[in-house]
């Protein structure tokens, strides 16, 4: 119910309008029995007509659901305005909690089938140490990851519990956050305090024994309704369909909320996350094909439970919101980050086939009784050359290993001020932002010699090193500074219906590393300053009040640091440029946003890996010294491109229906590069992917029960950059269902994840190919109170 002293009338569906309400700022309470009140900022302008879509979700989810659905929505956080989503010149989407909890989404890269333009990739350790993300056809880097605005180390698995959406900018946006891959950035908007109380628990079990509890608590600190505190937690621990792989992670997110008034807003939050996962690394050899790592049984692991990815993030958040004119807002947001990590890693070199002859010297076997070694008496082969060397009477598989741990450190800082005014019949919409980072590495890394175990039947317990470290740490820490001064202006003119955008971006971007002891560093050890200056501008036309269309250019760069075998060298910056044009549209009442967008993206000078017999066949040249241990060396691709057409849209179609769907046409090319054909695709990039997700929650007949269901597609894509036959992961269509009742404060969920049990790959590095999860289950029960 809304209550008004003005009046009220309501249509057959339940909506309400106020009456004779004299131009001005308000603030609409928003009351329903049993569940609190909600207050929302409302400005009503002359001649205009003002419409705001409340939705007061059921007690089992937070009570400040006040949705604006479509391209009304305004997300400071990741655009850094005030401005609504129909007015900025670039594709956003954002996938808000409703998606996350109707697909029961516990690990946050599982929310990027949902979005056009993103594929997920293979990361090592499949996805346990780091989410890895393209966009638009290009790998993001760790710089890319965002949370509330704020740079984060992108380390282990990603949890959905303490996360309100998932809001992802396209195309190039180093004009708002510096050296970023121009793919886009993803930004994670935390839950916050709410002024009122209630209390979410939830359980979660599921298939390879996932059971996994959670709760969101949230009680007023005060009568006035000035303090708040929530409480966002998770423990899980699981099995994998892949054999020997387990997983534990533990989540804590403590935040408290000071509101004085209207013009103060302060929010002080804490995260602990804690990760124990076994890496998997998948079938890791040179020359293996999709058509033979299809061959090896799916949850065959070429690993040792030893080999773990091990973190512990400690963080700190302060966020202070002012507001002392109706037309100014300043931001001031602080964080103080620590990640330490510890990976083992294991992974496959390659398999030596029967018959072959091997040197024990090779696998740092120099027993004087080599018969007698664990790892040799596990295995069928034969000793020869006086025990010096082994006939292989089996298929085996040579692994490398090593330990490493990093003291990873960040702390971030935003100031953003938001100031809107107007000259004549012009509006303005100024954006001044300033930011500073500091982030440092100590690292600690040791190699160890190469294991060996059995092709058809591996056995961990052979590998003959248990991957210790006990390295030295490095007697420096790396260091990585950003600085960045934002100057961004939007003008209105024609009643708003035309748009100009002018944008700069002015940083200040230093490597450097600090010596425990100065007189260790070597005399020809240089530090390198980048200055690059980033412009971006725009055009925004509305047809109507609830249709535009945009224009726009903006440039990235990406910082590459040193070169990976001379330290004492950096790499060339990666550079970016887009055009990009598109339609945004709000129908049906302004309940379904939809966004088309065109776009034109190329990429200048990027790094990356290759096994030196590539170069070899190719004829290129290399220094002998810079292979790696592993034969790789580091080659520069002179210029990609992407380009193609996405199509977004979510909202309802009716009070019992919600959707959210996507469309990606894709079309990458080599332009100029050293090693491969040019016009040759890049890899892990469909030309076709679609994704349709549906909810639909009964309201009369059966009330109380809902019913979801997705369906995902992907056409066939490469996995090498040489888009070779056999690198070539096939078509798929993935499906989910989705079965939820929901009796008072109870709320009963089931989910079936990849229905028809679709056995696909990730791939990497052109041969390395990553099992992923087969059908699965999930069950969860919700009680509120």
């Amino acid at each position: 119910m809304v209550k008004t002293s003005l009046g009220t009338t309501s249509d057959a569906n339940g909506n309400y309008s106020l009456e004779n309400i004299p131009v001005g700022n308000y603030t609409l309470m928003v009351t329903k029995v049993g569940f609190g009140k909600q207050r929302l900022p409302v400005s009503v302008k002359a001649n205009e007509k003002t419409r705001v879509d409340i939705s007061l979700q059921e007690a089992t989810y937070n009570l400040d659901e006040i949705a604006v659905y479509g391209q009304r929505k305004k997300i400071v956080s990741a655009t850094r305005t005030n401005l609504e989503l129909l007015d900025i010149p670039m594709a956003v989407q954002v996938i808000d909690k409703q998606i996350i909890q109707q697909q029961q989404i516990i690990n946050l890269r599982e929310v990027f089938r949902n979005i056009s333009g993103i594929q997920n990739t293979a990361a090592w350790g499949n996805g346990s140490r780091r989410l890895a993300v393209s966009s638009r056809g290009f790998l993001l880097t760790d710089a890319n990851y965002r949370r509330n605005g704020l740079l984060i180390m992108n380390e282990g698995n990603h949890f959905s519990d303490h996360i309100e959406e998932v809001q992802i900018l396209k195309g190039p946006a180093s004009v708002l956050y510096g050296d970023v891959s121009p793919g886009g950035v993803i930004n994670f908007v935390t839950k916050k305090p709410q002024l009122t109380d209630f209390t979410n628990l939830r359980l979660t079990m599921g298939s390879w024994g996932l059971v996994r509890p959670s709760l969101d608590f949230n009680k007023k600190l005060d009568t006035d309704g000035k303090m708040a505190m929530r409480l966002n937690a998770t423990y899980e621990k699981a099995n994998s369909y892949r054999d020997r792989v387990t997983n534990e992670y533990i989540m804590l997110n403590p935040s408290f909320l000071y509101r004085p008034n209207n013009k103060v807003n302060w929010t002080v939050e804490g995260i602990f996350r804690q990760d124990k996962s076994v890496e998997d690394p998948g079938i890791f050899v040179p020359g293996v094909t999709l058509e033979e790592a299809r061959s090896i049984p799916y949850n065959r692991f070429y690993g040792n439970p030893a080999a773990r990815n091990e973190f512990t993030e400690t963080s700190l958040v302060s966020t202070l919101e002012l507001k002392p004119l109706a037309n100014l807002q300043i931001r001031l947001t602080n964080q103080y980050q620590s990640v330490p990590r510890l990976n083992r890693g294991i992974w496959q070199n390659w398999v030596h086939s029967v018959g072959d002859t091997v040197a024990l010297s090779s696998f740092g076997i120099n027993s004087n009784d080599p018969a007698n070694h664990p790892s040799l008496q596990a295995l069928d082969v034969t000793l020869v050359n006086n025990n010096q060397d082994i006939v292989l009477n089996e298929p085996i598989i040579e692994f490398g290993n090593s330990a490493t741990f990093n003291a990873l450190n960040n702390y971030a800082n935003l100031l953003e001020l938001n100031y809107s005014f107007k000259t004549g019949s012009i509006n303005h919409s100024v954006f001044v932002g300033f930011d500073y980072t500091y982030s440092t590495d100590r690292i600690t890394y040791e190699r160890f010699p190469n294991s060996i175990g059995s092709f058809n039947n591996p056995d961990p317990s052979i590998m003959n090193n248990i991957l210790e470290l006990n390295a030295t740490p490095s007697p420096y820490k790396d260091v990585l500074t950003r600085t960045g001064l934002n100057i961004q202006e939007q003008l209105m003119l024609f009643n708003d219906k035309l748009h100009f955008l002018l944008g700069v971006r002015f940083n200040w971007f230093k490597r450097d590393r600090d010596y425990d002891n100065e007189s260790e560093r070597p005399d020809d050890y240089l530090n390198v300053t980048d200055n690059p200056v980033i412009p971006r501008l725009g055009m925004v036309f509305k047809i109507k009040s609830n249709i535009s269309i945009y224009a726009s250019y903006a440039e990235s760069f990406e910082v590459n640091g040193r070169h990976r075998y001379k330290p004492t060298e950096f790499l060339d910056p990666t550079l970016g440029r887009q055009f990009e044009a598109g339609v945004k549209a709000n129908l049906l009442n302004e309940k379904l946003g939809i966004t088309l967008a065109a776009f034109s993206l190329r990429k200048e000078n990027q790094p990356s890996f290759i096994l030196a017999t590539l170069a070899d066949e190719r004829g290129v040249s290399y220094d002998p010294a810079e292979v790696s241990i592993d034969g790789h060396i580091l080659y520069i691709s002179n210029a990609q491109r992407s380009q193609g057409v996405e199509l977004d849209f979510n909202g309802k179609i009716t009070n019992e229906l919600n959707v959210s769907g996507n469309y990606t046409y894709l079309q990458t090319s080599l332009l100029d590069d050293v090693i491969f054909k040019k016009g040759n695709e890049l890899e892990n990039a469909p030309n076709h992917s679609l994704g349709l997700w549906a909810n639909y929650k009964f309201s009369r007949i059966l009330k109380g029960l809902s019913l979801g269901y997705g369906v995902f597609y992907q056409a066939q894509y490469f996995g090498d950059k040489d888009n070779s036959e056999g690198q070539t992961h096939f078509a798929n269509t993935k499906m989910s269902l989705m079965v939820g009742y929901q009796y008072k404060k109870l709320l009963l969920r089931f989910n079936i994840e990849n229905l028809t049990d679709e056995r696909t790959y990730f791939n990497s590095f052109g041969y390395f190919w990553l099992p992923q999860p087969p059908r699965r289950t999930l069950f969860s029960i919700h009680y509120s109170f």
